[in-house]
């Protein structure tokens, strides 16, 4: 597993959250999408064990709302998509979303997007590039609050940049952090607004063949 976002409290160098993630192997389909929930479910075990010093976790949720830890410190949140699963945890909630960059049919942006981000959707080089960005900060919100697809995601505007900037009454609320993986994966998180010293840590290997940016 790699260290990707480290968050820590500026004043005692405390871990407020950490995210993780692990590639998965391509495989049949059934067992990819059961492969890729044990190996979200296998960082946060790692993460907790590793920064935490706890080894054993329960997680509670309640019909579709939002899986929690049972424990009144601490907060956790998982995903997965094709190739790569990762994991949040941290003395904060969390909101984490990942995906590769996909199509979408134009006919759908009014319905997920905000007339400025179709925009920014239709300009940009990497029309597939641009639509995951923005669809992984607003799924990182929605799994922040809870919410997930009962938001209207049309009222979630962003746009992404060295810190990617909410336009929304929540702003204020919330700060984003996104990183893009050798121009393929996007990962990105959702946590309460506060003074964090942010730390990108990656394996020598990764160091060398990963496109590694941090907005």
């Amino acid at each position: 597993m790699i260290e990707r976002i480290s968050g820590y409290d500026p004043r005692n160098g405390a871990l407020i959250f950490r995210v993780y993630t692990e590639e998965i192997p391509d495989t049949e389909r059934r067992l990819r999408n059961r492969l890729s929930h044990l190996t979200a479910s296998d960082l946060l075990g790692a993460a907790m064990l590793r920064d935490f010093g706890i080894r054993h976790v329960r997680i509670h949720r309640i019909g579709l709302g939002k899986p929690q830890l049972l424990h009144e410190n601490l907060h956790m949140n998982l995903t997965h998509c094709t190739g790569l699963a990762a994991a949040a945890a941290g003395t904060v909630p969390l909101g984490i979303d990942a995906e590769v960059p996909r199509t979408v049919k134009e006919k759908l942006l009014p319905r997920l997007c905000t007339q400025e981000e179709t925009v920014l959707i239709q300009c940009a080089e990497d029309k597939n590039l641009m639509f995951s960005r923005l669809w992984t900060l607003k799924e990182s919100y929605a799994k922040f609050t809870g919410e997930g697809i009962g938001l209207d995601f049309s009222k979630l505007g962003f746009t992404p940049g060295n810190s990617p900037v909410f336009h929304h009454p929540a702003s204020g609320e919330v700060q984003f952090y996104q990183i893009i993986l050798n121009n393929h994966h996007v990962v990105s998180l959702c946590v309460p607004r506060g003074d964090y010293e942010i730390v990108t840590a990656v394996t020598e290997k990764n160091r060398k063949e990963d496109d590694y940016a941090v907005d």
